[in-house]
């Protein structure tokens, strides 16, 4: 049950990215961050809970390395979300705030 509920809020993140992203011209670029950095959180929440509640409590191996993968694979969505969607979202976004 808990793995149809992430693979939901995944869903629905990508659905709200792929709408934030053909209607990004009628919203300010305000709206559009903050929008856009929720749909983030909601999109690495959902692949976070759903790599923990697939992996079995064996495989996840020693309790530091667990916890440190899952934040690599944070770090990397998040480098992903500055350097690559925030620019598609609003091209000169840093330039005027």
């Amino acid at each position: 049950m808990a793995r149809r509920i992430f693979r939901i809020v995944i869903v629905i993140a990508i659905a709200l990215g792929i709408y934030l992203f053909v209607s990004k011209d009628s919203y300010s670029k305000t709206f559009l961050i903050a929008t856009a950095s929720i749909d983030f959180l909601a999109l690495s929440l959902g692949i976070h809970g759903l790599i923990a509640h697939s992996l079995r409590p064996s495989s996840k191996g020693e309790l530091i390395t667990y916890p440190l993968l899952m934040w690599v694979l944070w770090a990397l969505l998040f480098l992903g979300f500055v350097f690559f969607i925030i620019p598609v979202y609003c091209p000169d976004f840093l330039l005027e705030l």
